[in-house]
């Protein structure tokens, strides 16, 4: 036979692309899953961050303006927020957040925690999918969080 005469053997046939189409639906099946869970723990280290640096920027303004200032934790309308005692604007923490432990945190003059005698103040914040993380403010102001629902 003549090379002339031979069929056209370009492209693809539909049974291979039917084939890859199935590949590619099984593996979105198997990632779309990972990638949520993934998406909900980047949101909540998000807002447990925020809420760790909001703690400290509280902190730092109460030893610079030599003036205590009060941190306050509540949900408010169904959102996360911390709000400053006025000093400063409210925060509004992350829409992922289902709940945050109601708390009051104080920070005297010397960046001290004030009131809530020798234990830590914990802060638990929770998604809707069980995830809680949480921030701890020693007695000496330190503020510090992490990825359980209680801080050591």
């Amino acid at each position: 036979m003549h090379a002339s005469q031979l069929p056209d053997t370009r492209g693809f046939t539909l049974i291979e692309m039917m084939i890859v189409g199935v590949i590619l639906g099984i593996t979105a099946t198997i990632a779309v899953p990972s990638i949520s869970q993934w998406m909900a723990r980047y949101q909540m280290k998000q807002a447990t961050t925020e809420l760790a640096g909001n703690l400290n920027l509280a902190r730092a303004a109460s030893m610079s303006r030599g003036a205590g200032i009060t941190v306050t934790t509540s949900m408010t309308n169904g959102r996360a927020t911390v709000a400053f005692g006025g000093i400063f604007p409210p925060v509004t923490l992350n829409q992922s957040i289902s709940n945050i432990t109601a708390a009051t945190v104080g920070f005297n003059t010397f960046g001290l925690r004030a009131g809530g005698g020798a234990t830590n103040t914990l802060i638990a914040l929770s998604q809707t999918q069980g995830t809680t993380y949480s921030v701890v403010v020693t007695p000496a102001g330190r503020v510090d969080w992490c990825a359980t629902s209680t801080c050591p």
